[in-house]
């Protein structure tokens, strides 16, 4: 796995997902192998951290600033600090209307069951709207705080496929550092 820190120039989502894919110009049958999530805001710039499992290559709308390889493996009983921002939601009617889930307590419930083989402790959470030209303005969560890894295998299934919806628009990606 590659994690990469990469500047766009657009804060919409759509482009960003557009800009993203623009990165890995030989990839096959484009199955999506990369999950990102914006940093920062700079002017009409974002910086953005980008895992992907193959190495990123700067294009004309996109730089690559850095990039580093890392291995997913964990530890059972390893703490680590985390951070993700997901979009939670859960759906009504046997999975035919998906709604958000708003309330604070019920968004910890949510990414305390998409974290299974954890043991998640959550210190903050941040809420803001994302918009895009081509759909609707959807409420993304930032979550940060502690997790305890109970089965390594299913936290590093996690690591890689990303949490919840809308991994396209740049939510999903959960990032882990050793404490």
């Amino acid at each position: 796995m590659y994690l990469s820190r990469i500047v766009i120039n657009s804060h919409d989502t759509y482009e960003q997902h557009q800009a993203v894919w623009k990165l890995f110009p030989n990839t096959p049958e484009r199955k999506r192998d990369h999950l990102f999530r914006v940093e920062e805001r700079r002017g009409n710039t974002c910086i953005v951290l980008l895992q992907s499992s193959t190495a990123p290559k700067s294009c004309d709308s996109v730089k690559v600033t850095a990039s580093k390889q890392f291995s997913t493996k964990l530890s059972e009983g390893s703490y680590y600090k985390f951070k993700l921002v997901a979009y939670p939601t859960k759906c009504l009617s046997q999975g035919k209307k998906v709604i958000e889930i708003h309330d604070i307590s019920a968004q910890i419930e949510w990414l305390q069951r998409k974290l299974v083989g954890a043991n998640v402790q959550v210190t903050a959470t941040d809420d803001f709207l994302v918009s895009s030209k081509n759909s609707y303005s959807s409420r993304f969560v930032c979550f940060e705080g502690i997790l305890q890894v109970l089965n390594p295998h299913s936290v590093e299934q996690a690591l890689v496929m990303g949490i919840g919806r809308k991994k396209h628009a740049g939510a999903g990606l959960l990032s882990l550092a050793r404490i």
